[in-house]
């Protein structure tokens, strides 16, 4: 897709109207896939052109009747660009500005998944601009209620941004929340957002972030009896990162300075020491683990396992096996607890931890993982 500076550098500062502004910013929101409000454009225009911004873009819509439609009443009134349109920004850009809309197309950036309401997508939704930032959209006919907004890249670059959470915890749940938002929205990136329990090795804290590479089915596998002794014969099928988004990760190891600026934001009390990201192998299962023994077991076959959970792998695996263009896929869960003693104490700052660091990574690093979305 053209950004809004491309079509600003196609045509002369006199040409510059209002009305060009705004249909520009119609093209770049994609408005000529699925509607989008004023408050949308405004926003845009705003960010790019301060002070500059047309004052009253409602105002300016409605006077371009030929080029810009209103199609939900609302509230609050959304509008869509029409192909005439796209045709006259065309002739005045001498761009190509494609529209393409079928199904082997991308129509979002990044979908959410959370296991939880609360605290997980909650977390989400804090973390990215706070309730009033977000919106209901979908078809009512579906299972989940889906939640849209927009976040802003450290490019300038805008993102459509869908979240829900599944029906209920464990891997048949995630692994169809993830099938049904991937068919609906089609987004470039899945990822996973929430709270898991950690192993002890490499120093873990509470709210440190699990990145899953791969993600293990630790209970596939086949029981038998071997010398009068029942045995586990795993055979877990392990589902790893895609490797650009590997690569990224890794300059976030390390207590990276980014966990204090994340942690200062937060108002309740904190682990004694700092913060930090690992990535490695993170076991699922449809199974609470309250018994640090259970993490032995697993670790036996997993030496270098960093968590458990109870999801990750099925959206891995949905995404995994998704039509073509496949999104890409990954989980940041932060550590709650240590798979004893369970409590809630570290629940809300795990999932804010979870939450805040995969926005920000994001913002930071899109234009990396994408430099040509």
């Amino acid at each position: 897709m053209i950004d809004f500076s491309a079509m600003m550098s196609a045509v002369k500062r006199k040409e510059r109207t209002d009305q060009y502004y705004v249909l520009s910013a119609l093209y770049v929101l994609r408005a000529h896939e699925r509607a989008v409000t004023s408050k949308q454009v405004s926003d845009l225009l705003k960010l790019h052109l301060g002070a500059k911004a047309p004052t009253n873009v409602p105002d300016c819509l409605r006077k371009s009747p030929a080029y810009a439609s209103p199609t939900d009443k609302g509230p609050p009134l959304q509008w869509s660009l029409t192909e005439k349109g796209v045709e006259h920004l065309r002739s005045l850009t001498g761009l190509s500005l494609p529209t393409i809309t079928e199904t082997d197309s991308f129509n979002s950036d990044i979908g959410i998944v959370c296991a939880l309401q609360y605290p997980e997508l909650e977390a989400v939704i804090n973390a990215s601009g706070g309730q009033t930032s977000w919106r209901e959209v979908g078809d009512a006919r579906l299972t989940h209620v889906y939640h849209e907004t927009q976040i802003v890249t450290a490019g300038n670059r805008p993102l459509r941004v869908v979240a829900t959470t599944s029906t209920s915890m464990g891997l048949t749940a995630a692994a169809i929340v993830t099938t049904q938002l991937v068919h609906e929205f089609r987004p470039r990136l899945v990822t996973m957002i929430g709270i898991a329990a950690g192993t002890h090795s490499g120093n873990k804290q509470f709210g440190d972030v699990l990145v899953a590479d791969p993600s293990v089915d630790y209970n596939s596998g086949k029981v038998v009896i071997q010398g009068g002794i029942r045995e586990f014969q795993p055979d877990p099928y392990p589902i790893g990162l895609n490797p650009r988004l590997r690569s990224v990760l890794q300059k976030y190891r390390s207590q990276h300075p980014l966990f204090k600026e994340i942690r200062d934001r937060w108002k309740g009390p904190t682990p004694e020491t700092p913060n930090s990201l690992h990535v490695g192998p993170v076991g699922a299962a449809d199974q609470v683990i309250d018994d640090a023994t259970r993490i032995i077991e697993i670790q036996k076959n997993w030496r270098k396992l960093i968590g458990v959970e109870m999801e990750t792998y099925g959206v891995y695996r949905a995404v995994l096996e998704s039509p073509e263009p496949k999104p890409r896929a990954v989980s940041f869960k932060a550590v709650c607890d240590f798979a004893a003693e369970k409590s809630d104490s570290w629940q809300e700052y795990a999932a804010f931890m979870a939450a805040e660091f995969a926005i920000e990574f994001f913002k930071r690093e899109w234009a990396t993982l994408w430099p040509a979305a």
